[in-house]
């Protein structure tokens, strides 16, 4: 019912608001102006027009979130992660702290945009997007967080025991196809990224940027005071008891141009939306060396940027990472 009401109520949006914005420019044409302004007919007209354009991408986004709402209660849950054995699949690990930004809606088209371009914004969250881009490698599956009253629309979720997560999260990284882990510098997250150094060839991990630079090179610090803490302490890898050399994490890419002449900015709409940038930020990918390659999903590369280059980017960026992928053998 949720999901119904929250369709129902986009498309309301949409035809409101689009139809307020056409409105409210035709007021500004050539043979409006300049009589229009000594006109009280011109100024509703605006006035109104202006107010449907609100209130229409105000109707638009409460219908995203009661879509959001209604796929929380139709989502999967795995009972047991004994159905996982023998089967293709994803580990998706990230910091909790993350899950409320995953679990939005972008606010905008890629690369910003006029008002009018919020009802074109995908009605995808971040983890949406994330489990579709990946789906076709294997099944999804992500860690739920404890306590949790709803899961969090994207990939069916699996949820730990409190008392023993870490033998259970070490034994679902080694049976994964890909490991997907969320870069973070909280404790959970870097003893999860060491752990799967431990036990995993390094081509089945991926390291995903969602953080910014700052937040990287604490999860590069954190990781080195992790590894140096267990490879004193603990058992390495399971077939030779050594522990694998840790991977020297490559920099956080600057921007490839991190100023624009005038005339760009002037050309693209305005500095704020060339200071547009992807959620996810880029992803680190290892070779059988563990030699780590940063991915940066970077739109300053791009003259014009726009909704359709900047997909050409991704997809551009991500081809070589998923062929790659994609040729792993079964675990």
């Amino acid at each position: 019912m949720l999901i119904a009401v929250g369709w129902t109520l986009r498309v309301a949006g949409t035809v409101l608001g689009l139809a307020g914005a056409v409105i409210f420019r035709a007021g500004f044409t050539s043979d409006q102006l300049p009589a229009g302004l000594t006109q009280a007919l011109w100024w509703l007209r605006l006035l109104g027009s202006g107010v449907a354009l609100f209130i229409g991408a105000w109707v638009f986004r409460a219908g995203r979130d009661f879509v959001v709402g209604g796929k929380q209660h139709t989502a999967d849950i795995i009972d047991s992660f004994d159905g996982l054995r023998g089967t293709r699949y994803l580990l998706y690990l990230r910091p909790f702290s993350t899950d409320a930004d995953m679990a939005s809606l972008p606010s905008e088209i890629a690369g910003g945009g006029s008002d009018e371009n919020v009802f074109f914004a995908s009605g995808l969250t971040h983890e949406e997007t994330l489990v579709r881009r990946f789906r076709n490698l294997g099944r999804v599956v992500p860690i739920g967080k404890p306590g949790e009253n709803l899961p969090l629309p994207g990939a069916a979720r699996a949820y730990l025991p409190l008392d023993d997560w870490q033998d259970t999260v070490s034994g679902l990284i080694g049976g994964a196809h890909v490991v997907m882990l969320s870069a973070g510098p909280g404790p959970g997250t870097v003893w999860e990224f060491t752990e799967a150094l431990r036990v995993l060839p390094p081509t089945r991990l991926v390291l995903l940027a969602y953080c910014d630079r700052a937040g990287y090179d604490r999860f590069r610090e954190a990781v080195a005071e992790e590894y140096a803490r267990r490879s004193r302490t603990e058992p390495g890898a399971p077939g030779t008891g050594r522990w694998p050399p840790l991977p020297a994490l490559p920099d956080f890419p600057p921007p490839f141009r991190p100023e624009w002449p005038r005339w760009e900015v002037w050309l693209n709409g305005g500095r704020s939306r060339l200071r547009w940038d992807f959620v996810l930020k880029g992803l680190v990918v290892f070779g059988p060396d563990w030699r780590g390659d940063f991915i940066r999903f970077d739109p300053t590369t791009l003259r014009l940027p726009s909704a359709v280059t900047l997909r050409r980017l991704v997809r551009r960026e991500l081809r070589p990472v998923m062929d790659q992928l994609t040729r792993l053998p079964t675990a």
